[in-house]
């Protein structure tokens, strides 16, 4: 029973960090919050003007560090599951946190190279934002599927198999989405972003999938 309450008790501490992280961006900026929530559904957020959504400012910095430690705690329940691991491993946690943040920060700046070296710099900066507000609305996301899969649902293989399967929909939407919206640029350079999608996407996320979990 103790040994019980101590694996839920780490767990329930990164959640809170999840929601306080959340909490946090969304008193930074309200308006801005709330047009985030409606990315699905309304492109007023993403045609918001990149540069005054700059990554590095409060509310992007908030959102992106919950969305890594969502992800980073998603990959430690599936890797336990998959281990038959039945306590919280948080050196793992960590590990994943770490490597997930340096891949991420770097894949920006080396993106950004790219779109300067190849002249395509408008593109790669739309594409970036939009992406990036994806992946943050993800994090929000995976925020509720980690409370249900330690709470509510032990773990279990349909609920892991649900899970997997909500994130790639939601991925790929997000992708069509951005495609529709950027289709005046991806068309002139589709050969660069089929290159961009195969080197700096759909690659390094199958071997960090390999290599992590």
């Amino acid at each position: 029973m103790i040994r019980d309450l101590l694996i839920m008790d780490n767990f329930t501490i990164i959640i809170l960090v999840n929601l306080f992280l959340i909490l946090t961006s969304k008193l930074v900026d309200l308006s801005k919050f709330n047009s985030f929530l409606y990315i699905y559904i309304n492109n007023s957020f993403l045609r918001y003007n990149n540069s005054e959504n700059n990554f590095f400012n409060g509310f992007n910095l908030l959102l992106t560090t919950n969305f890594l430690l969502s992800i980073s705690l998603y990959i430690t329940i599936i890797s336990s599951y998959i281990n038959e691991i039945e306590y919280f491993n948080f050196k793992y946690f960590i590990k994943i946190f770490v490597i997930l943040s340096i891949f991420y920060f770097f894949k920006f700046i080396i993106e950004h190279l790219l779109g300067w070296a190849f002249n395509i710099r408008r593109f790669i900066k739309s594409f970036n934002f939009q992406k990036n507000s994806f992946n943050k609305y993800l994090g929000i996301i995976l925020v509720l599927i980690n409370s249900l899969l330690i709470y509510s649902y032990s773990s279990s293989l349909i609920a892991i198999n649900i899970s997997l399967f909500l994130i790639v929909l939601l991925y790929l939407s997000g992708l069509f989405k951005i495609v529709t919206l950027n289709d005046n640029l991806i068309y002139p350079n589709l050969f660069y972003f089929i290159l961009y999608l195969c080197t700096l996407e759909i690659i390094p996320i199958l071997y960090l999938i390999q290599e992590l979990v």
